[in-house]
């Protein structure tokens, strides 16, 4: 991602898809707390905005993206207790042990259909 500020003020549909799924699940979101990812979250508005307050108080979220200039702004702009951010291309053939069975819950908004091998 080449201007991550941008995107941030620019993706009103991106928000959108998202709220209405928040809304749509949102009893069973309220339950969900533990460790969690965020696939593909790029510059990380959508997950400290609207994912992360519709989760348990208890949950905390591994976000996590290919662009390492997104990760680098949402680290800078809203990294805090409950929320992390990490560089990792889901794509990789060798995912890190420390992703492997180590999540309750794992999202993904708008970033598996850029994937060109999902397994």
């Amino acid at each position: 991602m080449i201007q991550p500020k941008g995107y941030v003020s620019s993706n009103k549909l991106q928000k959108c898809n998202v709220l209405n799924l928040i809304d749509e699940f949102e009893q069973e979101l309220t339950q969900m707390s533990g460790k969690c990812m965020d696939v593909g979250c790029g510059p990380g508005d959508i997950t400290k905005y609207i994912l992360l307050p519709a989760l348990n108080p208890n949950a905390v979220i591994i976000s996590t993206d290919i662009s390492e200039g997104a990760i680098e702004f949402a680290k800078k702009t809203y990294s805090n207790e409950r929320l992390r951010f990490e560089v990792l291309d889901i794509q990789t053939r060798s995912l890190p042990e420390k992703y492997i069975s180590g999540f309750d819950y794992i999202f993904s908004f708008h970033a598996l259909n850029w994937c060109y091998d999902i397994r």
